[in-house]
Parts: structure tokens; C-alpha cells; sequence
């Protein structure tokens, strides 16, 4: 009997594991909409920081006068050579590409005509999303690095924008952890599924007695 009792616990917490996956797949239906446009406005924010750098671009080949260290090509970002802010630049280069790169890519899935009840495609779709936000924030972050000054009220700032981006990210992830924990335990201990109420085994009648 015990034997039979936990494997009707484990299937019952495999039914509601299925149920909680598809709960899951129907949020990501719901939302295919918000998810195209959300990836379209960072898509685009990506972009108009590549085309068009903070500190403008070169207007032509000739360098200002005493300007020992111009590299002016037309076309150029003025801020690309600028070694004290090279580091920022790359930093925003770098940022740009991956977020622009996961948009695009979540796009291109979400269009696709994948099923987006697929689990693998689930966390896919959340990962992209996930990293096209996070490297949205960081070229944010690195485009008014290049163009402010040594402004203290600007640095100070910007310091608690990075650890806001730092912390808030950090309590999301420890959430989900602890929400996973939970769920995971409930799953081990069969407490989470509610046990559903067995009916009794139908008895076959009885034979009625042959007639004397």
C-alpha cells in the first residue's frame, strides 16, 4: 500500500508540473504581442546608439588645429580614439551589439512560428528578453558616462543608477531561486499537489442465483 500511495503522489506532482508548464506556455501566447514590441523598441534604441554615437560623428577628414592626437575620418565617431574614454566606448559598443542582437534574435523566433508552448523555446525567449534588457541598461549607462563631466551630482548619479541595476537584477534572480527551492521541496515531498480524492473500487455485482 505505501508503495502504491507514493506513486500516486509522484503522478499527481507530474499532473501539476504538466499544468504549471502549460500555465507557463499560455502567458507567452498571450503575450507573443507585448514581446514583438517590447524587442522592437529595444531593437531600435540598440541601434540609434550605434548610428549615432554620444559626442556626434566627424563631419569631415580635416582635424582641428592643435589637435595632436585627431583621428578625423568623415563619418566617425568623434569619442572612438579619445583614450581617456575609450574603455566606455567599447563598453557601449559591446552593450549595443548584445541587446540589439538578442531583439532581433527574439524577433526572429517569436515570428518564426515555433510553438511557444516548447519549453526549450521558453527559456529562450526569457533569456534574450532577459539579456536584451540588461545591455540595453549598460549602453545607457555608458553613453552618459562618455558625455558627462567631471560633474560630482552627475557621478553621484550614475553610481546609484549602476547599483540599482546591479541590485535589482540580483533580488529578481534570488526570488526565482527561492521560488524554485520551494517548488522543488513541495515536488519531492508531495505537498504541493492536492491530493485528489480516490473512489472506492466499483464492486462487479453478483451473479444472481439460478432460478430452482
Amino acid at each position: 500500500m505505501d508503495v502504491n500511495g507514493r506513486e500516486d503522489q509522484y503522478e499527481e506532482s507530474s499532473e501539476w508540473f504538466v499544468k504549471y508548464l502549460n500555465r507557463q506556455g499560455d502567458w507567452l501566447e498571450k503575450t507573443r504581442g507585448n514581446l514583438m514590441v517590447a524587442a522592437t523598441v529595444i531593437a531600435g534604441m540598440s541601434f540609434q546608439v550605434m548610428v549615432s554615437p554620444p559626442g556626434g560623428v566627424w563631419q569631415s577628414d580635416n582635424c582641428p588645429s592643435g589637435n595632436q592626437d585627431c583621428k578625423a575620418k568623415a563619418g566617425t565617431s568623434v569619442l572612438e580614439h579619445v583614450s581617456s574614454k575609450r574603455v566606455l566606448y567599447l563598453g557601449m559598443v559591446i552593450s549595443s551589439a548584445v541587446s540589439f542582437s538578442a531583439s532581433m534574435s527574439l524577433i526572429l523566433l517569436v515570428i518564426s512560428g515555433l510553438r511557444l508552448r516548447n519549453r526549450m523555446i521558453m527559456a529562450i525567449l526569457v533569456t534574450f528578453m532577459v539579456a536584451a534588457v540588461l545591455c540595453i541598461s549598460a549602453a545607457f549607462f555608458f553613453a552618459v558616462a562618455l558625455v558627462q563631466s567631471d560633474d560630482q551630482i552627475i557621478i553621484y548619479i550614475l553610481v546609484i543608477y549602476l547599483g540599482f541595476w546591479i541590485v535589482f537584477p540580483v533580488l529578481i534572480l534570488v526570488s526565482q531561486l527561492v521560488r524554485f527551492l520551494g517548488w522543488l521541496i513541495c515536488f519531492i515531498c508531495c505537498c504541493c499537489p492536492r491530493r485528489r480524492r480516490r473512489s472506492p473500487p466499483r464492486l462487479l455485482p453478483l451473479a444472481p442465483s439460478p432460478a430452482l
